[in-house]
């Protein structure tokens, strides 16, 4: 299979670059090319949707004119009119409610984010314990509670669409209830910089419990498996449109003093694409492309599933205590498994046989062959009491032969 081209201003996607800047000689130009107006990138954001978001009239009035669907939905069920709506470019909504617009999501595209009043935080005094995705990580109190303080890199929120973005996001994490996610707390509010705080899971993250102990017992890592695949599902599962991670890591994974698993970071990584020169970066950290599902890394459409991968990848590394090929770049694997279809080896001696056929399932080449992870629960309980009740035979016999 050819290779395509990475994304850059001689491709097609110049025109969601162009829409997104209001530069109305370049969105001529790209047309008169013979790009398709209703060009959308992999998230099904079109030109139009950009145009919509960031207050650009004219390109707005182009696009329309050139035949640009107006009702057009993202990955999330935005319209055009819902990114005008949350921006409030009331010219532009009129334009696009006069041509037949509609905001399937309504209210939901405009949720206010807690804001925490920043004098309740102590800055000065935080202990930075880890970087993210999206800048450092700090330990700090807030009314008395040990809690998480994730500052964003300036480079996102020194940009005031992206930063409201960001908030819209924040907005609707903070709704979201479940014990295998991290809680969301609050934006603290009239500060130099855009910082939010989550609940503080003292074990850090599964990354770093692979680095302590390696690899995991069989029972440790279907318990793991399931606080991961329970918090995803209910993402997956969220009404009125599923919530995609897109960046499920080790890293996005952290225990807190029971042991438990939860979930971090879900739906941001999309923010980062602001970084790049066309717009369109794919993730966060180099790092994240190991766990990059092939359609993603292709640019392609793609759905729940590109999860399922993501989860396939860090159970297969709990068995190895780490992830493999350590010194192999991780874009040179994610290039590997989009186009020659490479998977990491299962040896029978480390996997058991019901784990090697759940996570063939889960990384298999066609996404609509992957299970959900509704199904995926199922698997690892019947896995886990098949475990359970082999352990307590064991345990009998062994009794009885001491009798």
């Amino acid at each position: 299979m050819q290779k395509c081209q990475k994304v850059g201003l001689d491709s097609p996607y110049r025109l969601l670059y162009c829409s997104s800047k209001g530069d109305k000689a370049g969105v001529m130009h790209e047309l008169e090319k013979g790009v398709k107006p209703n060009l959308a990138d992999y998230d099904k954001r079109t030109a139009l949707h950009l145009a919509s978001c960031e207050g650009c009239t004219e390109i707005v009035d182009l696009l329309l004119h050139k035949g640009a669907d107006v009702n057009s939905t993202d990955r999330w069920g935005r319209t055009p009119l819902s990114d005008a709506r949350s921006f409030s470019h009331e010219a532009i909504c009129k334009i696009l409610e006069a041509r037949g617009g509609i905001d399937p999501v309504g209210l939901d595209s405009q949720l206010p984010c807690y804001e925490i009043e920043h004098t309740e935080v102590n800055m000065d005094e935080a202990t930075l314990i880890g970087e993210g995705s999206y800048g450092e990580i700090y330990l700090v109190k807030w009314r008395g509670t040990e809690v998480a303080a994730k500052t964003i890199r300036s480079s996102i929120a020194s940009n005031p669409t992206v930063k409201t973005i960001f908030l819209k996001e924040l907005a609707l994490w903070q709704k979201l209830r479940h014990p295998n996610i991290v809680q969301f707390l609050g934006v603290l509010r009239h500060t130099d910089r855009l910082i939010f705080l989550t609940e503080y899971l003292c074990n850090g993250s599964l990354h770093d419990i692979l680095k302590r102990k390696g690899r995991l017992d069989l029972q440790t890592v279907v318990s793991y498996a399931l606080d991961i695949a329970r918090g995803m599902n209910y993402l997956h599962q969220h009404k009125p449109r599923p919530i995609i991670h897109r960046d499920l890591t080790p890293r996005n994974v952290l225990q807190d003093e029971a042991g438990r698993l939860k979930v971090t970071d879900f739906g941001l990584s999309k923010i980062a694409q602001q970084n790049d020169v066309s717009g369109y970066k794919m993730t966060g950290r180099t790092g994240s492309y190991r766990y990059m599902a092939p359609e993603v890394y292709r640019r392609e459409s793609y759905g729940t599933s590109i999860d399922i991968f993501s989860f396939a990848l860090i159970v297969h590394e709990m068995f190895l205590g780490g992830p493999p090929n350590l010194a192999e770049d991780p874009e040179k694997i994610a290039d590997k498994r989009a186009y020659e279809d490479s998977r990491p080896p299962l040896f029978s001696y480390l996997y058991p046989e019901p784990i090697r056929t759940l996570l063939k399932e889960c990384w298999h080449q066609n996404p609509d062959c992957r299970p959900t992870f509704e199904e995926i629960i199922l698997q690892l309980e019947t896995i886990q009491e098949n475990f359970q009740n082999k352990k307590r035979m064991g345990t009998c016999i062994s009794a009885c032969a001491i009798s």
